[in-house]
C-alpha cells in the first residue's frame, strides 16, 4: 500500500519524507494530474498537509489565491478520487480552531487567525462529510506549535536563530500567551501510528503542557532584540493540547520537550514553568470546584485548595473581560456565559463565591443567578467580618437555604461571648442540630470546658469527629436520670446550662405520647431539680408550637414552659438565673421538612405537603443559637424571650424556591397534599399575649403570659406522672384534651 503526502512545501511533509523515503510527496495539483495514470487502481493512504502558507497570512493580497490553496484544491481532490482505492486520510488541521470565536461580529479589527481557523474547520467538515459518505477512515490531526531543526516560522525558530541577531522580534500580549510546543519528530511519530492503527477521529497533537512565551525568554536569558508589546491581538491566550485521546495509542511522556531543545541551543540549564492541560468543561466529581471571583480572595482560596489537595479547582468565573481567557495560578478564567454552556452538559458540583466586597443584596442576587447551575454553593463572609487578609478555606460558609429565601445573612458577634470565657458550660442534647451549633459558637468564647450531654451514641461520635478539641467533654447519658444529671453538674462545677434536649418530630410524637412527656416534661423537671440551691444560669429552649398547642409536641413544650416558670419562683432557685427562649422553625435542623423537600426533588418524587395554605416562621440555626446565647445574658429572670422571626413564609413558596435550586433539565415540580396527620396548625404564633416588651438586644423580646395557679398545675403534673408511669395513653390524651394553658 502506497502513502501519498500532499503539500510538498509543508515542514511536516518534508520531515515525514525524511523518516519515510518511500512515501511520495506531491502538491495536490500534481497528484490530481497523475491520479488517473498512477494511483486510480492502487490502494493508498493520503496525508494532506496542503494549505495556504501560514507565514503569508498577515499580508494576504490575493484572496482568490488564498481560497484556492486553503480549500478549493482540496475540494477538487475529493471530486476526483475513487473511494475504493482510499484506505485512510490523515488531515493536518490546527490548534487555531480552539481560538475560533464563532460569535465575533466585530468589523474593527482584521482577524487573519480567525480566517485561517475558519477554513481549517471548513476543511475538517468537508472531509468528515466525504469520509462518512464513502466509508473511509479519517484522522484529523489538530497540530499545536511545531518546533525543530530547520524550521523557520515559529516563535521558537525566531528565538533560536543565531544568524539574524539584529532582527527585532515583536511579541504581543506581553508574552503572557501560553503555548504547547511539540517537536516535529513527535508529530511524525503520531502520523506513523495513525497509519498503522485502524482508528478514526480528531486528535490533539501536542505534549499536554503549555509554556509562557515570556518565561522562555527569561529562563534562557535570550539576548535578542525582543519587543514585548502589551497590546492584545486576536489570538487564544491558552493553547494546550488535550492528550487524553492520543495517549491511548502513543506514550506522550516520551515526547521531546521544548526545555531540552533550548538547553542544547543555548548550552545552559534552566527550569521552565509548565501548565498542564485541564479540561475545565468536564465536571462530575464531588471534589470539583468552580470559584466565582478571580480577585485576591478567589486566588488565595484556589491556591489553598490546590496545595491541600482538598478539591479540584476546575476554573474561575469572572465578569472582568480583561481576565477572561487567561490562566491564573494555572486555572482558566471563563465568563458566566461560558459557565452556563458548561452547566447545560455537566451539573457543577460546587461553586465558591469569593467576592467578600459584595453587599448583602448583590450577594443574594448572585446566589439566585448561580443556583440553577450547581449542586452546592459556598461563600466567603462579607468583607467586614474579616479581621485581616489571611483568607482561608475554613472561612468558607455553606450557603444555607435562608440565603435563597432572601433572609439576611447572619454572622455571629463574637464580642458578645466574652462572659463565657473560662466558664464551664453544659449543653443537653448537645449532639443535636441546635445543641451542636450552640457548642460551636461557645467554643469561640474560649470557655474552660463545654460538656456535651446526649443520649445518642452516634450523634456524639459524629460531633466528636468534627469538633476534636480538649475543650469539649462528651457524655453519653439521659436527662431523665436526675441523680446522674445532679452528679454531672456538681462534679464539674457547671456555670451555665443550655437545655436543648427534646423530642421534636411532630408525627412521631403523636404516635409516642408517653415518651414525649417523659423526655420533654419530666426530663426538664430533672434538670430543674438538679440545679436547686445553685447559682447556675440556665436557658431552656422552647418552640412556637407551645403557643395555643394542638399536638403532642406543642403541649409537651408548653407544660415544660409553665413548669419552669412555677418552679423557678421557689426560694430554692433564688440564686439561679432561669430563662426560656421561644422561636419558630430552624432551617437545617434535625427533623426539619426542608431536607425532605430537597431529597424528594433530587429523586424526582412527589413533594409532600400537609396543606397548601400552611406557613411558618423560619430562622437559620446560626442566628437562632447566637440569639439564644445572647438571651442568656439578659438580666431578666424567669421570663419567656421571643426571637424576632420576621414574617411567616408559605411552605409552598419554599418548595418552589428549593425546586429552582435543585431541579434538573426538563424536570417538572409535582406537589402532593397528604393531609394533616399531626394536628398541625395552618400558621403559628410566637405568643398568645399582647404584652410584648423589647430588650436591650434588637432581635430579642420578652413576654408576660398567664400561667395557672401553682396548686392547680401541680395537681395536673401528678395526674400526668401517674399516666406516664402506668403507660396510660388514653388518660394522657384526656388530660391533653382539657389542657388550656
Amino acid at each position: 500500500m502506497k502513502t501519498i503526502v500532499l503539500g510538498e512545501k509543508s515542514y511536516i511533509s518534508k520531515n515525514i519524507g525524511k523518516k519515510f523515503p518511500k512515501f511520495k510527496i506531491l502538491s495536490i495539483n500534481n497528484f490530481i494530474n497523475l491520479y488517473e495514470k498512477e494511483f486510480k487502481d492502487k490502494k493508498i493512504n493520503l496525508i494532506i498537509n496542503s494549505f495556504y502558507a501560514a507565514s503569508k497570512l498577515n499580508n494576504i493580497k490575493n484572496y482568490s489565491n488564498f481560497v484556492r490553496k486553503s480549500s478549493q484544491e482540496l475540494s477538487c481532490l475529493l471530486d476526483i478520487i475513487v473511494k475504493k482505492n482510499i484506505n485512510k486520510i490523515i488531515y493536518t488541521s490546527s490548534s487555531a480552531i480552539y481560538g475560533l470565536d464563532k460569535n465575533n461580529l466585530s468589523f474593527k479589527k482584521k482577524s487573519q487567525r480567525n480566517l485561517y481557523a475558519s477554513f481549517k474547520l471548513a476543511n475538517e467538515e468537508m472531509l468528515k462529510n466525504f469520509s462518512i459518505q464513502n466509508n473511509i477512515s479519517l484522522v484529523i490531526a489538530r497540530v499545536f506549535n511545531v518546533f525543530g531543526e530547520n524550521e523557520h516560522f515559529s516563535i521558537v525558530s525566531k528565538l533560536t536563530n543565531q544568524n539574524n541577531k539584529k532582527e527585532t522580534i515583536k511579541i504581543f500580549n506581553n508574552g503572557e500567551s501560553i503555548r504547547d510546543f511539540i517537536h516535529i519528530d513527535d508529530v511524525v511519530k503520531c502520523y506513523s501510528v495513525f497509519l498503522k492503527r485502524s482508528i478514526s477521529g480528531i486528535y490533539d497533537i501536542g505534549t499536554g503542557y503549555g509554556t509562557k512565551i515570556s518565561n522562555l525568554i527569561k529562563s534562557f536569558n535570550i539576548k535578542k532584540n525582543i519587543l514585548l508589546l502589551k497590546s492584545k491581538v486576536e489570538e487564544i491566550d491558552i493553547s494546550i493540547a488535550n492528550t487524553k485521546k492520543i495517549q491511548d495509542i502513543i506514550n506522550v511522556e516520551k515526547f521531546k520537550s521544548i526545555e531540552n531543545f533550548l538547553k542544547k541551543k543555548f548550552k545552559q540549564k534552566s527550569l521552565i514553568t509548565k501548565y498542564k492541560y485541564t479540561d475545565y468543561r468536564e465536571l462530575g466529581s464531588n471534589r470539583d470546584v468552580v470559584i466565582y471571583g478571580c480577585g485576591f480572595s478567589g486566588i488565595k482560596i484556589a491556591n489553598e485548595l490546590i496545595n491541600s489537595k482538598l478539591s479540584n479547582v476546575r476554573f474561575f468565573v469572572d465578569d472582568d473581560v480583561n481576565k477572561i481567557g487567561k490562566l491564573i495560578s494555572g486555572i482558566k478564567v471563563i465568563s458566566f456565559s461560558q459557565m452556563k454552556i458548561i452547566a447545560h452538559k455537566y451539573r457543577i458540583p460546587n461553586i465558591i463565591v469569593a467576592i467578600p466586597s459584595l453587599s448583602e443584596k448583590k450577594n443574594a442576587e448572585l446566589l439566585e443567578k448561580l443556583s440553577p447551575y450547581c449542586a452546592s454553593i459556598q461563600s466567603l463572609p462579607r468583607k467586614k467580618y474579616f479581621k485581616n487578609k489571611n483568607v482561608q478555606v475554613k472561612d468558607l460558609e455553606k450557603i444555607l437555604i435562608e440565603e435563597i429565601l432572601n433572609r439576611s445573612i447572619f454572622s455571629v458577634n463574637t464580642k458578645k461571648l466574652s462572659n463565657f470565657r473560662n466558664k464551664i458550660i453544659l449543653v443537653t442534647g448537645g449532639a443535636g442540630s441546635i445543641g451542636s451549633e450552640i457548642c460551636r459558637q461557645l467554643l469561640k468564647a474560649k470557655p474552660k470546658r463545654v460538656l456535651i450531654l446526649d443520649h445518642s451514641e452516634l450523634g456524639i461520635f459524629k460531633l466528636n469527629k468534627e469538633l476534636n478539641t480538649k475543650k469539649l467533654k462528651f457524655i453519653l447519658g439521659d436527662i431523665k436520670d436526675q441523680s446522674f444529671v445532679s452528679d454531672l453538674i456538681n462534679e464539674n462545677r457547671v456555670n451555665y446550662i443550655f437545655h436543648c434536649a427534646a423530642y421534636k418530630h411532630v408525627k412521631f410524637l403523636e404516635e409516642n405520647i408517653v415518651s414525649a412527656i417523659k423526655n420533654n416534661v419530666f426530663g426538664t423537671f430533672s434538670i430543674l431539680k438538679a440545679i436547686k440551691k445553685t447559682k447556675i444560669n440556665v436557658t431552656f429552649i422552647s418552640t412556637d408550637k407551645a403557643v395555643n398547642p394542638t399536638n403532642v409536641l406543642g403541649i409537651s413544650k408548653r407544660i415544660a414552659e409553665i413548669l419552669i416558670q412555677i418552679v423557678a419562683k421557689s426560694n430554692l432557685y433564688k440564686n439561679c438565673k432561669i430563662s426560656i427562649v421561644r422561636f419558630g422553625n430552624v432551617l437545617g435542623s434535625d427533623g426539619s421538612a426542608i431536607p425532605t423537600f430537597i431529597e424528594q426533588i433530587k429523586n424526582n418524587q412527589d413533594v409532600t405537603i400537609t396543606d397548601f395554605k400552611m406557613k411558618r416562621y423560619f430562622m437559620s440555626i446560626k442566628e437562632a443559637c447566637s440569639l439564644v446565647i445572647e438571651a442568656s445574658q439578659i438580666r431578666v429572670n424567669n421570663k419567656i424571650f421571643l426571637l424576632k422571626m420576621g414574617k411567616q413564609i408559605k411552605i409552598i413558596d419554599i418548595i418552589n424556591k428549593i425546586f429552582k435550586l435543585y431541579k434538573t433539565e426538563g424536570q417538572l415540580l409535582r406537589v402532593k397534599k397528604i393531609g394533616n396527620f399531626g394536628n398541625e396548625k395552618v400558621s403559628e404564633k410566637l405568643t398568645s399575649s399582647k404584652n410584648i416588651l423589647p430588650t436591650r438586644i434588637k432581635r430579642i423580646f420578652v413576654v408576660n403570659e398567664l400561667i395557672p395557679k401553682d396548686e392547680l398545675f401541680f395537681n395536673f403534673i401528678k395526674k400526668l406522672n401517674f399516666a406516664v408511669k402506668n403507660n396510660h395513653k388514653s388518660n394522657l390524651k384526656k388530660l391533653f384534651k382539657n389542657f388550656k394553658w
